[in-house]
């Protein structure tokens, strides 16, 4: 080897000892990549990116869907699932972590989701399996009518709030802290008191044969407690029956 070449060879390992590099050794995006936070971060909530790779973390119930399987989630978004070989099915409540698919045959959904990950994991009480709500399906039949907090407090003569039925609609007639005294109700998979934005969306469940739950929002964030009536929506939601007649 010529002078020359042995003082090129020379400066090209000074080069790589000041960066910090042993000379053979290359370095990848994954010795680069930041070692996770154990104790989670904003970043690891529900529903937002879960790393630079624009890769979502999502958690919820699967469900049987049109081409693909579909998770919904506990704020009632629809993902459709891009599910694979994965050993996971309806009825199954998961947390999946991937990204969102460019493009997708997938016929449900606000997208489809790749999963890279998926656990299973023990649902939350606001879950609203319907097993869990005793199974009885919330109708307009079941609803129509007059509602009172159940205790020993209750009394018929002053409900708390009516439903009825309106053409297109089911109707709660009823004193709701700040807003109108009339409010939608909306059933299917997830049935909820459709309140007015801002206000947060009540999930509602089945309490049988004859009660229904009005839970407080399906979402760990900030909630002002809502009052309908004389009950107040806090902690695991409030129980109210129907008045005969």
């Amino acid at each position: 080897m010529t002078y020359g070449r042995k003082s090129l060879v020379f400066a090209l390992v000074l080069g790589l000892a000041a960066c910090g590099e042993n000379p053979g050794e290359t370095s990848t995006d994954q010795d680069r990549t930041p070692a996770s936070d154990e104790t989670g971060s904003q970043a690891d909530e529900i529903g937002q990116p879960a790393d630079p790779d624009g890769e979502i973390t999502i958690e919820g119930r699967i469900a049987k869907g049109v081409e693909c399987p579909i998770i919904r989630t506990p704020d009632g978004d629809t993902y459709a699932i891009a599910m694979g070989e994965a050993d996971f099915g309806p009825g199954d409540y998961v947390r999946m972590t991937g990204p969102l698919a460019d493009m997708s045959f997938c016929q449900q959904g606000d997208d489809t989701i790749e999963p890279r990950r998926i656990e299973s994991i023990e649902p939350p009480a606001r879950d609203r399996d319907p097993a869990r709500a005793g199974g009885i399906k919330l109708t307009e039949d079941y609803l129509t009518g007059a509602w009172v907090a159940k205790g020993v407090d209750a009394d018929c003569d002053t409900p708390d709030f009516s439903v009825s039925q309106s053409p297109g609609a089911l109707v709660m007639e009823a004193d709701i802290d700040g807003h109108d005294p009339n409010a939608a109700i909306v059933l299917g998979d997830y049935p909820r008191l459709d309140l007015d934005e801002p206000m947060p969306d009540l999930p509602m469940e089945s309490r049988g044969p004859d009660g229904v739950a009005i839970l407080r929002p399906a979402t760990d964030a900030a909630y002002d407690p809502i009052r309908i009536g004389s009950a107040e929506i806090t902690g695991d939601g409030v129980v109210f029956v129907k008045c005969r007649g």
